[in-house]
């Protein structure tokens, strides 16, 4: 799927979650109900879960088969990353949180003749409920890789980053100058997670 395509994607993903702004807080994980405008991504979504201390992977569209060795639902998406990036992924989610921003980020995946090709994947953020945890919800273009190469590959979302680039939702995004510090220091060991409750609409 070519990059225009892919971002198409990504924007009807972000034109349905200003659809249900209501007013300066994001909108909560439960008022996620998609509809026909989404039909045309709803095979590439993909939802992670946050609570204080770790994102786990909810929910995966049937267009993500052979992305992962075995299903991930459930499990930590953290724990698919190496370890030196998942202290400033966390941090990221939480500023997508806390800004009201969302994010683009590039892959680079094999295509069936062998060759690499870029992936763009797109988040917007939920606040949590009463229901519903916080949550990041995604979309990715249709897998690229073929075979068993795909199935013995590293999975889809511990790939290295090509590029992040937080998306203006209408809120703002976090300055080039905090995005730098939060990928530069590792967690002290009593660093506490900011509480996401405070985030609820």
């Amino acid at each position: 799927m070519e990059k225009d395509q892919q971002i198409e994607l990504g924007s009807m993903l972000v034109a349905h979650w200003q659809s249900l702004l209501s007013c300066d807080c994001i909108p909560s994980a439960g008022k996620f109900q998609p509809d026909a405008s989404l039909k045309d991504i709803l095979p590439h979504i993909l939802i992670l879960e946050v609570d204080s201390s770790d994102v786990k992977l909810s929910l995966l569209g049937p267009g993500h088969d052979g992305r992962f060795p075995i299903n991930p639902t459930g499990l930590s998406y953290l724990e698919t990353l190496p370890p030196e990036r998942r202290y400033p992924t966390m941090l990221r989610v939480q500023a997508m949180l806390q800004q009201k921003c969302g994010a683009r980020l590039e892959f680079e995946e094999k295509t069936d003749d062998g060759s690499m090709a870029s992936t763009f994947l797109t988040v917007v953020p939920f606040a949590p409920d009463t229901s519903r945890s916080a949550c990041l919800v995604a979309v990715a273009p249709p897998d690229t890789q073929a075979g068993d190469d795909a199935a013995n590959s590293t999975p889809f979302l511990g790939r290295p980053l090509k590029n992040f680039d937080y998306l203006d939702l209408g809120f703002g995004v976090p300055s080039p100058i905090v995005e730098k510090i939060m990928g530069v220091e590792g967690p002290s060991p009593d660093l506490e997670w900011p509480d996401l409750k405070s985030l609820v609409e």
